[in-house]
């Protein structure tokens, strides 16, 4: 049965984004994906011109799969609510799915190790902060709260605090409480936003 040239990229992404949770970004390479999804090499060239076009679908795909844990902030509620229900949603994530959370920061860190030859790393975050903005904006205003630190600054370090957790939970989980640390994090800057 013939596999059309969209559904075959699909499947090499879906390769891509699985490669890289159970063995890590170092472990992409065109052949190795190919061999993932089961698809001719020759297919997968034609699919994907090189590693970084690969690279940035695979990075694309992790947004979308990010999405759902925002997506149904309570944005009626306003802004503290909307963002606390972000961060349960990534926190949750973290949680049911490491493996994922560590291969995004790999292929971020891949990214811009190689901003150079690949554009990808400007792009990550700024989706991110898009997203998280489009929310937070929406939740703001269906309450009438103000944001005393500008939104953009908010969605930025609310990244911050959630990257920089995640990695400590992922070196040990038991080690101490990271979920309430970050959440007490998260009070702190939406305190500081006089939400």
């Amino acid at each position: 049965m013939r596999v059309s040239a969209e559904e075959r990229k699909k499947q090499l992404i879906s390769a891509t984004v699985e490669l890289m949770r159970r063995e890590g970004v170092h472990s992409v390479t065109i052949r190795a994906i190919a061999k993932e999804a089961a698809a001719p090499l020759a297919t997968a060239h034609y699919c994907f011109s090189n590693k970084e076009e690969l690279m940035a679908a695979a990075a694309e795909a992790w947004l979308r799969n990010t999405n759902r844990y925002s997506s149904d902030a309570p944005v009626h509620l306003g802004l503290r609510k909307a963002v606390e229900q972000v961060a349960e949603g990534y926190w949750r994530s973290l949680e049911e799915e490491p493996a994922s959370l560590l291969a995004e920061m790999e292929l971020i860190l891949w990214a811009t190790r190689n901003a150079a030859s690949s554009p990808l790393a400007s792009k990550i975050y700024p989706a991110y902060e898009v997203e998280l903005e489009t929310i937070f904006s929406s939740a703001a205003k269906s309450n009438g709260d103000q944001c005393l630190i500008g939104l953009d600054t908010l969605v930025r370090c609310f990244l911050m605090a959630f990257d920089g957790m995640a990695i400590q939970y992922m070196t040990d989980p038991k080690a101490t409480d990271y979920r309430g640390q970050f959440f007490m994090m998260v009070d702190a800057l939406l305190t500081k936003a006089g939400v």
